[in-house]
């Protein structure tokens, strides 16, 4: 398989406490198929709730890109803003000769996940909820592979519900929908708008840094230093491929941590790792992409590193 794709939409993606919990609608590719044992993977598509972990910026809805790829734990990055009632495509290509994959959204290439393996093939539409409360009406249509001919198939379907207490699903063929049976009694909340953002100061980055670490089983981090950069210098390490150049800061930190704010595939176990890094709208202040890794980046790469904490 060379590529897959599919139209992602949703009426409502809601969760009653914003401020902890999230609901997803996402499309995901296990990778390394000839390997399972490395569980890996990359997924695409809508989350909304908790986002960010840059203070009073919690609440979202986005577009969101996320792998893990063998010795590198997780990431996670942030494309846009989304919106009910607009269903936008994504794919997943295969680079040829290569072990990567690119993500693109809306025709778009955000992201790139490198070194993820050519051994691409299962694939699903689904939900992803941390809480029995969400409430969710969720659709795709154009759920379709590319062969090795470079051919597009429609996929075929097998719906999976390990859940039906709270959710029922639903494919005719061409499409498929699903949704919690609790209605949906309220609109999703957009992301907030840049007339509330901050520059962050270096105790506000410590914040983010302290309750994004908290979210993934540390109380106390160590080694907490950041760097000034920007995005396109950012590239190499978090795969991202942003339209602009905007200043960001690099957020590192040292413990044990465990991804309970990842969002994974159905089957697949939290990530785990002993370096936690975040990467931060130096004019907003809002996260832009996090990830959990084994091993530190020399962030003397980038810039001179000053320390938090």
């Amino acid at each position: 398989m060379n590529a897959v794709g599919s139209d992602l939409g949703v009426g409502c993606l809601h969760v009653d406490d914003r401020e902890t919990e999230f609901a997803n609608w996402e499309m995901w590719l296990l990778t390394n198929l000839n390997n399972p044992a490395l569980d890996t993977w990359v997924e695409v598509g809508m989350t909304a709730g908790k986002l960010h972990f840059s203070p009073g910026q919690e609440k979202g809805f986005l577009w969101y890109w996320a792998d893990q790829r063998p010795g590198l734990p997780y990431r996670e990055a942030y494309i846009k803003p989304a919106r009910t009632l607009d269903r936008e495509n994504v794919t997943f290509n295969w680079v040829p000769n290569s072990p990567n994959w690119e993500i693109h959204q809306d025709g778009d290439l955000v992201g790139v996940s490198e070194n993820n393996g050519a051994w691409g093939g299962q694939v699903d539409n689904g939900l992803e909820v941390t809480t029995p409360g969400a409430r969710i009406a969720a659709g795709s249509i154009n759920f379709q592979y590319q062969d090795t001919n470079n051919v597009w198939h429609p996929a075929d379907t097998e719906l999976y519900n390990d859940r039906p207490d709270l959710f029922s699903i639903f494919t005719n063929g061409r499409v498929i929908t699903a949704a919690t049976h609790k209605p949906c009694n309220d609109e999703t909340v957009t992301m907030p708008t840049d007339n509330k953002a901050t520059p962050p100061t270096p105790s506000m980055l410590l914040e983010t840094a302290t309750r994004l670490a908290a979210a993934n089983g540390e109380e106390h981090p160590a080694n907490i230093q950041y760097v000034a950069t920007d995005r396109q210098a950012l590239t190499s390490i978090d795969g991202t491929r942003p339209k602009s150049n905007d200043p960001v800061y690099l957020v590192q930190m040292t413990g044990n941590f465990v991804g309970y704010a990842a969002s994974v595939p159905r089957g697949s176990k939290p990530p785990k790792g002993n370096v936690l890094t975040a990467t931060v709208d130096a004019n907003t202040g809002q996260m832009l992409s996090w990830s959990i890794l084994l091993t530190p980046h020399d962030l003397s790469q980038f810039g001179t590193a000053a320390t938090l904490r």
